[in-house]
């Protein structure tokens, strides 16, 4: 008998819940459906503005690599520059060294050409 009566408690509960409509009015539904369309509208905008900012991200991204080679590229040439510069000062020294040694030995000889030249003028004289 109590399995009769469960019976008959799950029939009138089931009953009642489908006759009311499970308790949801037809304008809390149309509501509620608006609501998540609209939502959905807006995930759908953001879901595209993401995907803009994403594709900008990568580009900006890509532009960065770039410019880091670039970089990279420019700061090579530069540390080959200096190199060739330091390089380049050595041998000006180097060279501004061996054209003093040079003027020296060419005011000695003009000094010498010149004793010669009165050594042998003072000889013709006689």
């Amino acid at each position: 008998m109590k399995y009769i009566s469960a019976t008959n408690v799950l029939l009138v509960c089931v009953l009642s819940v489908v006759l009311t409509g499970c308790g949801v009015s037809k304008d809390k539904y149309d509501t509620l459906l608006r609501d998540k369309q609209d939502l959905q509208s807006k995930y759908d905008n953001l879901f595209s503005e993401k995907t803009a900012l994403r594709a900008e991200f990568d580009r900006t991204v890509a532009e960065k690599v770039a410019l880091k080679d670039e970089y990279d590229k420019l700061q090579s040439e530069k540390v080959a520059l200096r190199k060739e510069y330091d390089m380049l000062v050595d041998e000006k020294v180097a060279l501004r060294a061996e054209c003093d040694k040079l003027s020296g030995e060419k005011k000695i000889l003009e000094e010498r050409i010149a004793e010669l030249g009165k050594a042998s003028g003072s000889r013709t004289s006689r």
